[in-house]
């Protein structure tokens, strides 16, 4: 028998007698009982257990590298991200050693789906897209490109909603003692006041802009064309325009095309696909402009959140239009690579 002086700090030779026993199957109570009767060594049930648990983590790590892991188990890995793409690193190291009797460690299955080539982002959201319109916007992509359109003569037009919030997408916070925990949040009202904006962009500059509450009906949308848009065209785009609008129920109903006809601006409409906010140069614009109240107007009554909004549309130059609309560009041959799925834009 080994002489071993009693310490409180378990020694090398120690461990080696612990690991010696655990490879004859003995439990950590055990283990600890023959270590005070054999080895006159005293120690905790938790101290032994800590020693075992180590090298049993290290042996299973072990086991996961070199030529064990295959490139069958890269492919069988890649086959379950294509079929559940949110599946996580623990989720597929248990599943590799139920199915595959193959141990490996969370951060090991990390680099393995590292190296096959997946990439963790945050999920991003767009609209869901119906297979009809995927073929009309792929359909509508392919004839700008073989036509080569420039989109020289059109006017981009949209509306969108505003909501007065005074706090950027991004803010730091430092608590003032360590007894305080200041929550990583700003405080938002249950019901921000709103306000909708109607607005247009060319490569010869923007529209008059409106700013209106409530409901807009067909009535409503026609008498902002009537203020807003021909007072436009009929100064900067003599000659002609084609207007881009998307398909809302009341830029296409009855009443709105009897309006254009009598105003002689039907012919003027383009058909564009539905379910195309990317295909829509000025939804960049409405980005923008929502960033710039968050961050540097910070409205916090209604004259602010309106004065805002006017002061922004007041400094979009023609060289800011032509900039966001030649971003169409852009997205046409993404779209035409996806067969009309939403791009990244």
């Amino acid at each position: 028998m080994a002489d071993f002086k009693r310490k409180g700090r378990i020694s090398p030779d120690i461990k080696l007698v612990i690991h010696q026993y655990r490879r004859k199957g003995f439990s950590c109570g055990k283990i600890r009982d023959l270590l005070y009767q054999h080895n006159a060594f005293q120690t905790s049930r938790i101290s032994v257990w800590n020693i075992v648990r180590n090298q049993e983590t290290k042996s299973k790590s072990r086991a996961g590298t070199g030529t064990k892991v295959k490139e069958i188990h890269r492919q069988i890995i890649h086959s379950w991200m294509k079929e559940n793409p949110e599946i996580t690193s623990k989720v597929l190291r248990d599943r590799l050693k139920r199915k595959l009797n193959l141990i490996v460690s969370d951060r090991y299955v990390r680099r393995l789906r590292s190296e096959i080539g997946w990439t963790a982002k945050r999920t991003a959201y767009c609209q869901l897209i119906s297979i009809k319109n995927k073929e009309a916007r792929l359909s509508w992509c392919l004839n700008a490109l073989a036509v080569k359109e420039t989109f020289h003569d059109v006017i981009f037009v949209d509306e969108t909603t505003v909501e007065m919030c005074s706090s950027g997408r991004l803010h730091f916070y430092h608590s003032k003692s360590e007894m305080q925990r200041l929550p990583s949040k700003q405080p938002k009202p249950k019901h921000s006041y709103k306000v909708h904006v109607w607005g247009g962009i060319s490569y010869r500059g923007r529209t008059h802009i409106c700013i209106f509450t409530g409901i807009m009906d067909s009535v409503i949308y026609q008498q902002i064309l009537q203020r807003n848009l021909l007072t436009f065209t009929s100064s900067v785009f003599p000659e002609g325009f084609r207007l881009y609008q998307d398909n809302d129920s009341k830029h296409k109903s009855r009443s709105t095309r009897k309006w254009m006809e009598e105003v002689n601006i039907l012919q003027n409409v383009m058909e564009t696909p539905a379910s195309s906010p990317d295909l829509n140069p000025i939804e960049n614009v409405w980005s923008t402009m929502k960033y710039h109240l968050q961050t540097y107007v910070k409205p916090k009554t209604k004259d602010e959140l309106v004065n805002g909004i006017a002061s922004f549309w007041s400094t979009l130059t023609t060289a800011d239009c032509t900039k966001y609309i030649n971003h169409i560009h852009r997205v046409i041959p993404h779209v035409v690579l996806n067969n009309g799925e939403p791009t990244v834009f």
